[in-house]
């Protein structure tokens, strides 16, 4: 495994661990900000960091007019689609059903390039995406707890819409660095929540230091930083590894609880786990032999 493959397992590593704990902060951080406007406020934020960082590695990329409608279609799906899905799908059913199906976002994504891309799958990495489904059932605690169809759809959707980003998105780096392509999805998924803005209200009079700090949490580490070094990830691996490393995201989540709040973990949400994480090796593994 050469250097660029290491440093984007470390990267994709630090990605999940980030969106892992990043649901503890969404909560609280929704005390103040609505689901639509926090996504914004996070996003131009990181939008803002990623353009001084531009500006700092002295790069000057000119985007060219028929890469757009790719960039486009990337900011928006991995952006601004996403997270609407995503929001008000959680607002539908319980967080235990939409890891599940969010688990599945490596098929969506692999049935994505096969038709776009016209990459194949090995056998390693198709076992390797079923056992890492399994594996998030058993960590949600290996059961569905029911809610609205329209609540699962969305979510269905969402993971449909982040598998469409992961595809798009990897074409662009025959021409484009990874923080290029970050601050411009930044930008565009921002202009696609504008629209929606309006029929929102932040509470910014119940603002105090704990949400101020889970926010800028949000912002800069999880939407700044964390999705320029999943970009240069997916830049240096495959498909396949960069969508099923999502998958230990409720790993992480379930982990973070248990820390700082002290919940329960059983023995098969422990197994569950365990699975997941060999079932990513297993993919990362092949991928890179």
């Amino acid at each position: 495994m050469d250097k660029k493959k290491i440093i984007s397992i470390v990267f994709l590593l630090i990605t999940v661990l980030a969106w892992g704990i990043s649901f503890l902060s969404i909560k609280i951080s929704l005390t103040v900000f609505p689901p639509v406007s926090l996504a914004f406020y996070r996003f131009l934020i990181a939008g803002v960091i990623q353009f001084l960082l531009i500006k700092m590695l002295g790069i000057n990329e000119k985007i060219d007019k028929k890469d757009l409608p790719l960039l486009i279609v990337a900011g928006l799906t991995g952006i601004t689609i996403y997270y609407i899905l995503e929001n008000n799908g959680l607002m539908r059913i319980s967080a235990n059903d939409a890891s599940i199906i969010v688990a599945m976002l490596p098929v969506f994504a692999a049935i994505i390039e096969k038709l776009i891309l016209k990459k194949k799958m090995n056998f390693i990495v198709i076992s390797g995406i079923i056992l890492s489904i399994i594996g998030v059932f058993l960590v949600i605690g290996a059961k569905l707890e029911g809610g609205s169809l329209v609540g699962y759809l969305l979510m269905f959707l969402s993971a449909i819409s982040f598998a469409i980003y992961i595809v798009v998105t990897k074409p662009l780096f025959q021409k484009y660095s990874d923080i290029t392509i970050a601050f411009y999805q930044s930008i565009i998924g921002c202009i696609g929540f504008i629209p929606f803005l309006f029929f929102e209200e932040v509470k910014w009079e119940l603002m105090d230091f704990n949400i101020l700090i889970n926010f800028l949490f949000l912002a800069i580490i999880c939407s700044a930083i964390a999705n320029y070094i999943y970009l240069y990830a997916l830049n240096n691996t495959s498909v396949s590894v960069a969508s099923i490393f999502l998958n230990l995201i409720p790993v992480v989540t379930f982990i973070s609880s248990f820390i700082i709040y002290d919940e329960k973990l059983s023995g098969i949400q422990l197994f569950g786990a365990l699975i997941v994480i060999a079932s990513v090796t297993m993919v990362t593994s092949s991928e890179s032999s």
